[in-house]
C-alpha cells in the first residue's frame, strides 16, 4: 500500500537526503510550513547547512510538479510533493500549546487523509506524535537515525565457548581461525571484533581481524604505574594503545567510573612529545559538550576559552589529579593541581570547543571527545573528519546518562558512530560496563 510521509522540520533534517528514506513507492510530503521554516532556520551549524542544501534541492525542481498532486519523481522514484494547508479546523486549533507552524502540518496531514492517503507525521518529538495522535493522525519518528536498545547495541567484544585444545593452539601458534569456535556461525565477526573465550579450563582474549583471531599485542605495556583492573580494560587499553596509522578511531562506551577517561588520558600524556615517553603525538585536544545535568544553564561565564568550558571538563581534572596520585601517592594536593596547570599553561593540553571544529585540520593529535551521548548525530561527521595524519580521535561516553533533551540512549552521536563504524579496519571499540570507582558507585548504577 503506498502511504504518505508527511516530515517536520526535525525529520527533514535529520539525514542529508532524508526525503529518499522512505522506500521508492511512497510520497513525502514537506508542508509549505515547513518550507517556510527550512528557507529561514537558524539552528545548529551543521543543520543550518543541511537546511540550506535541502532549500537548494528543491530550488532546483521544477515549481509545477513540486506543487502538484503528482509530485516529483526523485532519483529513487519515490515521489516529492510540497503541501500548503487549508483552513485550519477547530479541533486543531482547540490543541493547547501548538505554534502556528504546527498546527498549519497538522492540518496538511488532515487535509491529505481526507483525500483518501494513508498519512504518517514523522517527527522525532515524541509530544508531537502524542498530540498526532489524538487528532486521528499516525506518526513515527525517523527510523533511519534510531539504533538498537542499549543491550543490543554494539559492544565491540563477545563471549565464546571453545575447547583446551583450541585455546592451547591460540597462545603457541598465536593465532586461530574462526571455525575453531564453537557454533561460529551464530556470531558476526566484525573487524576488531574482542573475542574473549571460555575453554573447560582455560580462558583467553584476542581480536578478529582479516578472518582469524589473534592475541592482544598493545595493552601488555600499560604506563606507569597502572594496570587493567578487569578484562574490558585490558580491551580498553589494547584500543588507546594502538598507534594511531592502526587504530585511528577509537569508540569507548561505558558507565560511570569504568575508567573510560582515565585510560584515555594515561595514553595521551604518556605518547605526548615533549612531556611522556615517546613522540607519537605533538599535542592533546579535549573536547566535551556544554550539557549540564538536568541541563541547568550555569549561565555566562569571562575569560578565556578555558575558563568558559573549563566547569564541563570537571571529569577531565579529576582523572588528570588521579593520574598524578596514581603514579606518586606522596604527591600534595597542591602539587597535583600545579602539575595539571602546567600541562594547560604549555598548552600540552587544550580545550578544543566542539562548535569551533568547522575548518580544522588536525594531524598529530591525540584528541579526546567526552560525553559523546550528549552530542547529535549529524555533528559526529564534522568531528571525525577533521582528524589528519598521525591523529587518534577517541570518542567516549555512556548511551544511558543522555542529558541532552533532543536525544536519548538509541538516538545520539555516541550510539550513531559506534553502529556506523562497526566493523571498520580503522574503528576499535570496546564497551566497559564494570564501574572501577568502588561498591557504592557500582550498586547505584544496577539499582538505579
Amino acid at each position: 500500500m503506498r502511504k504518505t510521509f508527511v516530515l517536520r522540520t526535525e525529520a527533514t533534517l535529520a539525514s542529508e537526503d532524508s526525503t529518499m528514506r522512505f522506500g521508492n513507492d511512497n510520497t513525502i510530503v514537506i508542508p509549505m510550513a515547513i518550507l517556510e521554516n527550512l528557507y529561514r532556520y537558524k539552528g545548529l551549524p551543521e543543520k543550518q547547512r543541511m537546511a540550506t542544501k535541502f532549500m537548494e534541492y528543491i530550488g532546483n525542481i521544477p515549481m509545477e510538479e513540486l506543487l502538484s498532486k503528482e509530485g516529483h519523481k526523485q532519483k529513487n522514484e519515490s515521489l516529492l510533493r510540497v503541501v500548503d494547508n487549508a483552513k485550519i479546523d477547530s479541533n486543531v486549533d482547540a490543541c493547547q500549546n501548538l505554534s502556528q507552524l504546527d498546527k498549519r502540518v497538522y492540518q496538511v496531514c488532515l487535509d491529505l487523509q481526507r483525500e483518501g492517503e494513508t498519512v504518517i507525521l514523522i517527527s522525532q518529538n515524541p509530544v508531537i506524535r502524542m498530540k498526532a495522535k489524538k487528532l486521528g493522525i499516525n506518526s513515527e519518528p525517523f527510523k533511519d537515525e534510531i539504533f538498537p536498545k542499549p543491550k543490543d547495541q554494539y559492544k565491540g567484544y563477545i563471549d565464546v565457548k571453545t575447547s583446551k585444545d583450541v585455546i592451547d593452539k591460540f597462545f603457541k601458534e598465536k593465532s586461530i581461525d574462526v571455525a575453531d569456535i564453537y557454533n561460529y556461525n551464530d556470531y558476526t565477526w566484525y573487524e576488531n571484533l574482542f573475542v574473549k573465550m571460555k575453554g573447560e579450563s582455560s580462558r583467553a582474549l584476542g581480536r578478529y581481524t582479516d578472518g582469524k583471531i589473534v592475541p592482544l599485542k598493545y595493552s601488555n605495556n600499560i604506563p606507569g604505574k597502572n594496570k587493567s583492573l578487569n578484562v574490558e580494560q585490558t580491551m580498553l587499553w589494547e584500543c588507546l594503545l594502538a598507534p594511531p596509522e592502526i587504530a585511528p578511531l577509537v569508540v569507548v562506551k561505558g558507565t560511570a567510573g569504568s575508567g573510560k577517561t582515565y585510560c584515555s588520558l594515561v595514553t595521551a600524556l604518556e605518547n605526548l612529545s615533549g612531556y611522556g615517553s615517546n613522540n607519537i603525538y605533538n599535542q592533546i585536544l579535549i573536547s566535551s559538550p556544554t550539557i549540564t545535568i538536568g541541563n541547568e544553564n550555569i549561565g555566562f561565564l569571562p575569560g578565556e576559552m578555558e575558563n568558559k568550558v573549563g566547569p564541563y571538563l570537571g571529569g577531565i581534572t579529576d582523572n588528570l589529579k588521579g593520574m598524578f596520585q596514581t603514579n606518586d601517592p606522596s604527591m600534595t594536593n597542591r602539587k597535583i593541581q600545579e602539575q595539571i596547570d602546567y600541562l594547560f599553561y604549555e598548552r600540552f593540553i587544550e580545550i578544543q570547543p566542539i562548535g569551533f571544529l568547522r575548518g580544522r585540520t588536525i594531524p598529530n593529535t591525540i584528541f579526546i571527545i567526552d560525553e559523546v551521548q550528549n552530542i547529535l548525530p549529524t555533528v559526529i561527521k564534522d568531528i571525525v573528519t577533521r582528524a589528519a595524519k598521525g591523529s587518534k580521535f577517541i570518542f567516549l561516553g555512556d548511551p544511558d546518562q543522555v542529558n541532552n533533551v533532543e536525544l536519548n540512549s538509541r538516538y545520539n552521536g555516541l550510539v550513531y558512530l559506534s553502529e556506523k563504524m562497526k566493523g571498520q579496519k580503522i574503528c576499535w571499540q570496546v564497551t566497559c560496563e564494570k564501574s572501577v570507582r568502588g561498591e557504592l558507585a557500582q550498586v547505584v548504577l544496577e539499582v538505579l
